[in-house]
C-alpha cells in the first residue's frame, strides 16, 4: 500500500512485482521447516501448531495466491482499479488461510476464517461500476456475515459446554465426561457445518456463489473457487476431526446428505448454463460435494485418517486444474468478446495452444485419465467403497452418476471451441496470451499431468494426514 501511495502511475507495476516477490519468498520458511522437520511445534499454549499437514496446505495457499497475482497483473493495471489495495487485500486473505492451517483453538481458527473471507467481500465488488458485481458482493457480504454468526454461535455453545478453547482440551473434556452424544454438542456441530457450508458453497448454502462469481473480477473468482474454498474445507476438516470426532456418527449422516445433494444439484444446474463463469460456479459447487464425501463417511466409521487423506488429495489436485479452467475462460472471453461460450465457435483455431490447455483442464475436472482429475476421483471412490457402509456405497453411486453428468458440460465447451463453425471467419484479431498467463498455464497443466501420471507423489499425503491426526 505504501508503494502504491508513493509511486507514479507509470511505475505502478512495481506494486505487482513486490507482491509477487514477497509471496514467492514466503515459501522459503516452509521449505526450511519441511527439511528440518522432527515433529510438530506448538506455540501459544497449544493454540498454534506447525506440522506437516499445515506446511503442505500453507504451500498450497501460497502457490494459489501467487498464480492469482499472475492472473491479475494485466487485468488490474487498468486505470479503473486501485492496485495497492487489491494486492493488500489478497495478501490479507492469504494470511487468514495460513492461520487456519495451523490454528488449534476456537478463537484462532475463527480469526483465521474471517481474515481469509472478509477481504473477499470487497474484492468481489471491485468492478464498482458493474451492477452484477455490486449485486454479487452484497449477497456475498450478507451471507458471509450470517455464516460468521452461525460459526460463532456454535463455538459459544461448545465453550459453554466445556469451558475450554484449545481443541485437545475440548476433546479430552468431552471424552472424560461422556458428552460425545450430548444434544448441545450435536447442535454446535450443525451450526459450525452450516456456517462453514456458506464458505465452501455446499447445498443448501450455495445461493451466493453463481452471482458472486459472475460479478467479481475473473482472477478473484478463480481465487474464491480455489483458495477461499480450500480455507473453508481445511477449517471443516480440523474442527470435525479434532473437536467433534466423538459425535461423528451424527454429523456424518448430515454431511453425507449434504454431499449427495451438492453433487447432484450442482451438476444438474451446470448443464443448463451458457455463461462459462456460472458453469464453473455450479461445477465448483458439485466438486465440493466430492470433497466432503470421504469426510462424511469417515465420521460414521471413525476412520478419520482415510477421510482426511482422500479429501485433502482431491482438494489439492482440484485447486490447480480449476485455476487452469478459469485461465482458459479468461483467454477465450477476452478474445471472443462474449460471456456466452456458444459464441466461442472455432476460437481454438486462433490459438491451438489455448485450445489444448482448455481441453486438458476441463477433461481433468471430468476425471478423464491420465489427467490429475482421475486420481482425485479415484481416491474419493476408494475411500467411499472401502468402508463397506451403505452410506459410503450410496455416495459412491451418486458420485459415479454425477461424474457422467459433469462430463457432458465439460466436453461441451471443448466441442464448441474446436468443432463449431467460426463466428467471424474474417476476424483478424490477435490472440493475447501474455507471459504471466503463460506461466499460470504451464504450471497448472504440469501439476495436472503429474497428478495423473505419477499419482504416487500425491499418495504421500496419506502419511501426512496420519501424522496430522495422530498429533
Amino acid at each position: 500500500m505504501i508503494l502504491d501511495l508513493i509511486l507514479p502511475r507509470k511505475s505502478k507495476y512495481y506494486v505487482a512485482a513486490f507482491a509477487l516477490f514477497g509471496t514467492l519468498a514466503s515459501l522459503a520458511p516452509l521449505v526450511i521447516q519441511w527439511a528440518s522437520y522432527s515433529g510438530p511445534l506448538y506455540a501459544f499454549e497449544n493454540s498454534y501448531v506447525v506440522d506437516k499437514f499445515s506446511i503442505i496446505l500453507k504451500g498450497l495457499f501460497i502457490l494459489i495466491t501467487y498464480l492469482t497475482f499472475l492472473l491479475s497483473i494485466n487485468f488490474i493495471e487498468s486505470d479503473k482499479y486501485y492496485q495497492g489495495e487489491y494486492y493488500y487485500l489478497l495478501l490479507s486473505s492469504l494470511l487468514g488461510a495460513l492461520i487456519v492451517s495451523s490454528s488449534r483453538d476456537l478463537l484462532t481458527i475463527f480469526i483465521g476464517i474471517e481474515l481469509a473471507s472478509t477481504p473477499m467481500f470487497l474484492l468481489s465488488g471491485w468492478k464498482k461500476g458493474d451492477r452484477k458485481s455490486n449485486e454479487g458482493a452484497i449477497k456475498f457480504f450478507l451471507l458471509g456475515v450470517l455464516s460468521a454468526s452461525l460459526i460463532l454461535y456454535g463455538f459459544s455453545l461448545l465453550y459453554g459446554l466445556t469451558g475450554q478453547l484449545v481443541f485437545t482440551d475440548i476433546s479430552t473434556y468431552l471424552v472424560a465426561n461422556g458428552l460425545g452424544d450430548s444434544p448441545v454438542l450435536l447442535l454446535s456441530s450443525i451450526l459450525v457445518i452450516s456456517g462453514i457450508g456458506f464458505k465452501i458453497s455446499v447445498v443448501p448454502f450455495h445461493s451466493w456463489a453463481p452471482d458472486t462469481y459472475e460479478g467479481a473480477p475473473l482472477p478473484i473468482t478463480a481465487y474464491l473457487s480455489v483458495s477461499s474454498k480450500a480455507t473453508g474445507f481445511v477449517a471443516l476438516i480440523v474442527l470435525l476431526t479434532k473437536v467433534f470426532a466423538s459425535s461423528g456418527e451424527s454429523w456424518g449422516v448430515i454431511l453425507a446428505i449434504i454431499s449427495g445433494a451438492t453433487m447432484t444439484l450442482g451438476n444438474l444446474v451446470a448443464l443448463q448454463q451458457s455463461n462459462p463463469v456460472r458453469l464453473l460456479a455450479y461445477s465448483s459447487i458439485s466438486q465440493a460435494g466430492f470433497i466432503i464425501a470421504p469426510l462424511a463417511v469417515s465420521g460414521i466409521t471413525g476412520n478419520y485418517q482415510d477421510g482426511i487423506y482422500a479429501s485433502v488429495t482431491y482438494l489439492i489436485i482440484y485447486a490447480f486444474m480449476n485455476l487452469g479452467a478459469f485461465l482458459s475462460i479468461h483467454l477465450f472471453s477476452n478474445f471472443a468478446g462474449s460471456d456466452n461460450f456458444y459464441d466461442w465457435g472455432g476460437v481454438a483455431k486462433h490459438s491451438p495452444l489455448a485450445g489444448v490447455l482448455t481441453t486438458i483442464f476441463f477433461f481433468s475436472l471430468a476425471g478423464i485419465p491420465p489427467l490429475g482429475g482421475w486420481f482425485a476421483k479415484f481416491v474419493v471412490f476408494r475411500s467411499l467403497l472401502s468402508t463397506g457402509e451403505i452410506i459410503g456405497i450410496s455416495l459412491a453411486i451418486i458420485g459415479a452418476i454425477n461424474a457422467v453428468i459433469a462430463l457432458v458440460y465439460y466436453a461441451r465447451i471443448s466441442k464448441v471451441i474446436w468443432m463449431d463453425e467460426l463466428k467471424n471467419p474474417e476476424q483478424e484479431k490477435s490472440f493475447e496470451f501474455q507471459n504471466p498467463l503463460k506461466v499460470v498455464g504451464a504450471f497448472t497443466v504440469l501439476i495436472t499431468f503429474i497428478a495423473g501420471v505419477f499419482p504416487g507423489i500425491f499418495s504421500y499425503l496419506g502419511d501426512v494426514s496420519s501424522i496430522f491426526f495422530g498429533n
